[in-house]
C-alpha cells in the first residue's frame, strides 16, 4: 500500500508540474489597420475624432499608436448649401472640431454628412445619416427598500422616455456619473425601438432594463449629491449591430467560444495603389440629455 501511495503521489506531482508548463504561441500580426472612431454628435460640446494604429492581439489595451499628420472633416451634403466641418489635429492621433451654432458650425437632425480622412496619401470615406432621437421626459429618483433581493437599500435613478413612432429607431443610453462616462462593456446600453431587440414593439416607454436596469448598479447606490446625466444618442441600426458585435466577441470565450472573428466596419479606402486596412466606424447622433442630484 505504501508503494501505490508513493508512486500516486509522484504521479499527481508530475501532472502538477505539467499544468505550469509555459507556452509561447506566435500569432500572425496581419497588416497594419488604420483605426478611425468617429462617434460623434450635434452636442454643443467640442467633437472629437481619434486615428490610430492597430496594435498585435496580445499587445496592451490602449497601447495603440496616435496617428498625426492627418486632414481630417466632416461634409454635411444635404440641400444646396454643402458645409464643411474640419476637425484640427492637437496631436496624439486626436482630432478636435468644436460647434458652434451660432454660426451654423453644427449638425443637424435628418442631414447626410460625409466623413473624410487623408492620411499617408490613403483617403477614407464614410457616410451617416443622423436620426432624430427620442426626447427624455424625466429623471426620477427611486427608493429601494432594500426588501428586493440584489437591491442595496439608497436611491437610484430611473430614465422616463418613449421610442419615437415607427418601427426601426435605434438608440444609445449614456449614463454619466459626476461627468464621467459609465463605459465599461457591461454598461453598454443599447435600444432597438422601445426594447432591446428588433420585435415590433413600438412607440412606447423604454422597457425596465433600459430605463433602470442598465443606469444603476443596485449593489452601489449613489450617496447625496452625486450628479447623474443621462443622455439618449440616435444611432443607424448598423451602428446598432456594429456595437453589438463589438459586445459579443468582448464576452466570447469559455467552453461555448466560437472563432474570433473580424470586427466590420463602415469606413473605406479609396486608394487603389497604396490601400491599407481601415477598421472602426462613423456615426452621428443627435442627442438629448437630463441632469439630476441624489438627494
Amino acid at each position: 500500500m505504501k508503494i501505490k501511495n508513493i508512486i500516486y503521489l509522484l504521479f499527481i506531482a508530475i501532472l502538477g508540474s505539467s499544468c505550469e508548463d509555459v507556452i509561447d504561441v506566435d500569432v500572425d500580426q496581419g497588416p497594419e489597420k488604420l483605426i478611425v472612431d468617429a462617434f460623434v454628435n450635434n452636442l454643443p460640446d467640442k467633437q472629437v475624432i481619434r486615428i490610430t494604429k492597430s496594435i498585435p492581439y496580445f499587445a496592451k489595451p490602449g497601447s495603440e499608436p496616435g496617428v498625426e499628420g492627418a486632414t481630417v472633416a466632416i461634409v454635411d451634403t444635404t440641400g444646396g448649401n454643402t458645409k464643411l466641418f474640419l476637425f484640427a489635429d492637437s496631436g496624439k492621433g486626436n482630432y478636435i472640431f468644436h460647434p458652434d451654432a451660432s454660426t451654423g458650425d453644427t449638425f443637424t437632425v435628418g442631414h447626410n454628412h460625409i466623413l473624410l480622412v487623408v492620411q499617408g496619401g490613403d483617403t477614407l470615406v464614410s457616410l451617416a445619416t443622423m436620426n432624430k432621437t427620442a426626447l427624455i421626459d424625466s429623471l426620477q429618483i427611486k427608493y429601494e427598500d432594500g426588501s428586493t433581493i440584489g437591491f442595496k437599500k439608497g436611491n437610484y435613478v430611473e430614465l422616463r422616455a418613449k421610442d419615437l413612432p415607427g418601427y426601426g429607431n435605434t438608440y444609445w443610453v449614456k449614463t454619466f456619473v459626476n461627468d464621467t462616462f459609465k463605459n465599461g462593456i457591461f454598461d453598454i446600453n443599447l435600444a432597438y425601438d422601445m426594447t432591446q431587440t428588433p420585435n415590433n414593439q413600438d412607440g412606447g416607454e423604454f422597457i425596465w432594463p433600459i430605463k433602470y436596469g442598465a443606469i444603476n448598479n443596485f449593489q452601489e447606490p449613489k450617496p447625496t449629491g452625486t450628479k447623474i446625466r443621462v443622455e439618449i444618442h440616435s444611432i443607424s441600426v448598423e451602428t446598432f449591430y456594429y456595437i453589438n458585435q463589438i459586445f459579443s466577441e468582448n464576452q466570447n470565450g469559455g467552453l461555448f467560444a466560437t472563432p474570433p472573428i473580424n470586427i466590420g466596419t463602415n469606413i473605406f479606402n479609396f486608394n487603389s495603389k497604396k490601400k491599407r486596412a481601415v477598421g472602426g466606424f462613423f456615426s452621428i447622433s443627435d442627442v438629448s440629455r437630463k441632469v439630476v442630484v441624489i438627494p
